[in-house]
């Protein structure tokens, strides 16, 4: 039977960059924070069958814990994608590369970016036997403990277990209830890792405040099984083009109608009713068309300050008007 005691001693000697500063050795958080935020995602059920992937809740928890742990501001950066590809120098972590990019991942000795970490990594996997060790709860906090206590001996105290947790509904309670122009001041649109975590944020509380039920044919969807929402947090005026991932420019809609929605095939107007645009036919399916909603009045989040901002819906209104006048002159 395989014990932990194996796994503690690789733990507890895991390669990190040290720096001297003011006569005082400082080890990088990195790899540790990595490992207990993967611990976080054991414990939460996000991570199950031994697949570490890249999500926002395991990114969320990884800054976290190197924000609360961090030995000091030499550290700030939390580039997510240098542990997770590295670890793989303790033994026991083990990176598996997506369809056709295995001899990248085989001839690559660090990593560019996270978009390249992305790119090429679909997941990463414990051995099996730590894997399965781990789904212990008491293996968890033995493991848990030799981290706070080999990497983080001078600000372990500040450990907060399900930081991550914490920080994506901190997110959503700012994204809620501050101003705009607030929330969407602190985002780094630069930080990919920073992005992804808000646009998770962005999803799950749209959603939220529709009480998964689309804005448009009012369908309700729920998933009883933990799987991906079935409904989509739609933005209003297009990430790339406002960085505003409030909830003042977001819908819930079905994927049809979020796909249709983003063609300019319907929009809002002032009063919160759909307008179907002219140039395109329904030429069979009408009962799951767009234009049958023509006229219909949108279904509003129950709280006022969550309803789409009407500057928003002008935005989205005056790009399917430019669009319309390019095609009129091709």
């Amino acid at each position: 039977m395989t014990t932990l005691l194996p796994y503690l001693a690789k733990i507890t000697k895991l390669k990190v960059d040290v720096r001297t500063v003011a006569g005082v050795r400082l080890e990088s958080p990195y790899k540790p924070a990595l490992l207990l935020a993967v611990l976080e995602g054991i414990e939460e059920t996000g991570i199950r069958d031994n697949r570490i992937e890249i999500t926002p809740e395991l990114i969320a928890a990884f800054k976290a814990y190197c924000q609360l742990l961090s030995p000091g501001p030499e550290y700030s950066a939390c580039p997510f994608q240098m542990p997770f590809f590295h670890l793989q120098s303790s033994g026991f972590w083990h990176l598996h590369a997506r369809p056709g990019r295995e001899l990248v991942l085989t001839s690559s000795k660090s990593v560019r970016s996270f978009g390249h970490l992305r790119d090429v990594i679909a997941y990463a996997s414990l051995d099996a036997s730590l894997w399965d060790l781990l789904l212990q709860p008491v293996a968890r906090e033995q493991v848990r403990q030799a981290l706070l206590a080999r990497y983080f001996p001078l600000t372990r105290h500040y450990f907060r277990p399900r930081a991550g947790r914490e920080k994506l509904d901190e997110l959503g309670r700012q994204m809620l209830e501050e101003p705009a122009a607030v929330y969407n001041r602190v985002v780094d649109v630069a930080d990919e890792t920073e992005v992804l975590v808000r646009s998770a944020v962005f999803g799950r509380e749209v959603l939220r405040a529709y009480e998964s039920t689309c804005a448009v044919s009012g369908l309700q969807l729920l998933s009883t099984t933990g799987a991906a929402p079935l409904l989509d947090a739609c933005h209003i005026v297009p990430w790339s083009v406002s960085h505003d991932d409030t909830i003042g420019n977001g819908l819930s809609l079905c994927p049809n109608l979020h796909r249709a929605f983003d063609r300019h095939l319907f929009w809002i107007d002032d009063d919160y009713r759909v307008r179907v645009a002219d140039g395109f036919g329904e030429l069979g399916g009408h009962d799951y068309g767009v234009q049958r909603f023509n006229g219909a009045q949108l279904r509003l989040p129950k709280v006022r300050t969550w309803w789409p901002k009407v500057e928003n819906l002008a935005t989205q209104r005056s790009t399917n008007k430019s669009l319309e006048t390019r095609q009129h002159l091709l």
